[in-house]
């Protein structure tokens, strides 16, 4: 029987437990000993966060820019994962500009003195205390600002169907430059429409915030023909239906442990996108604000939504005043903060919330 995973949410203090996300995910997963799914349970159980993918990786401590590198090619020959970026820029604080590395500069790649990194699994690492308010969630999506064409590309599938899920087999085609080894998992994913920002540039151009990444599932490589650089990939998980063109790549998926945190700065935006194509969204659904880690956004942040209106002279297409107050319409709280945007879950709301929603934080709160 096939099975289509949810979204794995849950809030502390809220009736769902964070075992029931486990449940949830030892239900739906595939195989549970030694599996994602044990680890998924342990973690909740235990209140932990997790990396999730499969195996380590040698990494050296530091790499000599050559020409032509950037970071996201020294991400993926090094780490074998390019989104790990921004991660290796915070280990360089003398990188002012990620997108400016020169020949001969050194750039450290880890911290610490072991020389072999989880290349996907990580152990679970202990938080501590957990607050209340604490948001349970495995990634589904993000806005990324320079995205790669992906290293894999589903061409066909063993399957009858249009539409694919856990645990059909999937023939994935690999770039010639794409290192592959048999019994590693890889992402799912599905490079989507361009986000841009709701204001312009100086010279009337929109702003472009970057493309969404929506994470499909999860595959494990069964074989590889090194010569037609095919794979036989099993499908062990599925968020939302599969289809051939997806992308397959080494992305770096988390289950992430969201505890509350105090805003470091004042900062108005706008939601600016939607994981999933819907009109109108409430609590429990993933959106993406047009503010990031550049303009002072922490994970853990909450947003508050606010909306100045009057729903009645609206839906009579009436006129608004233009000086009526801003009102409370619920929250989201800041799972993710990239560079230019941020990946939020909504929390709470009082009115179904659209694209161009506003949002502010407020510095101590």
């Amino acid at each position: 029987m096939r099975s289509m995973l949810g979204i794995a949410v849950v809030v502390a203090g809220m009736a769902v437990a964070p075992g029931a996300a486990a449940q949830v995910a030892s239900e739906n997963a595939g195989p549970a000993e030694g599996g994602e799914s044990s680890r998924l349970r342990e973690a909740a159980r235990l209140r932990q966060s997790l990396v999730l993918g499969g195996g380590t990786l040698s990494v050296p401590a530091r790499h000599v820019v050559q020409s032509g590198d950037t970071l996201w090619d020294i991400c993926a020959a090094k780490l074998r994962n390019p989104w790990l970026w921004p991660e290796v820029w915070s280990l360089n604080p003398e990188i002012t500009n990620p997108h400016w590395i020169y020949p001969g500069q050194i750039v450290r790649l880890r911290s610490g003195d072991s020389a072999v990194m989880p290349y996907g699994w990580g152990e679970p690492q202990a938080l501590g205390r957990i607050t209340g308010g604490t948001v349970f969630f495995r990634s589904e999506g993000f806005v990324e600002k320079d995205v790669e064409e992906p290293p894999g590309t589903i061409v066909a599938s063993w399957e009858d169907e249009m539409m694919l899920a856990y645990p059909d087999m999937l023939y994935v085609r690999f770039r010639q430059d794409f290192p592959v080894q048999a019994g590693q998992e890889y992402t799912i994913y599905r490079l989507r429409e361009t986000v841009n920002d709701m204001v312009e540039d100086e010279e009337g151009d929109p702003v472009e915030l970057g493309r969404i990444v929506e994470i499909l599932g999860t595959g494990r490589v069964e074989s590889f023909d090194s010569e037609a650089r095919l794979a036989r990939v099993r499908l062990t998980e599925s968020i939302n239906p599969i289809e051939r063109g997806d992308a397959v790549g080494p992305i770096q998926r988390n289950f992430i442990v969201s505890q509350p945190r105090a805003a470091e700065v004042d900062l108005d935006g706008q939601i600016v996108a939607l994981l999933r194509p819907r009109v109108l969204n409430g609590a429990g659904f993933v959106a993406f604000v047009n503010r990031g880690y550049d303009a002072g956004v922490r994970d853990g942040n909450s947003f508050t939504v606010i909306r100045a209106a009057d729903h009645y002279l609206l839906s009579n297409d009436e006129e608004l005043p233009p000086d009526l107050p801003f009102e409370w319409i619920g929250e989201c709280r800041v799972l993710e903060a990239r560079s230019t945007a941020s990946t939020c879950l909504i929390t709470s709301s009082t009115r179904e919330m659209a694209i161009g929603e506003r949002v502010t934080l407020i510095a101590g709160q």
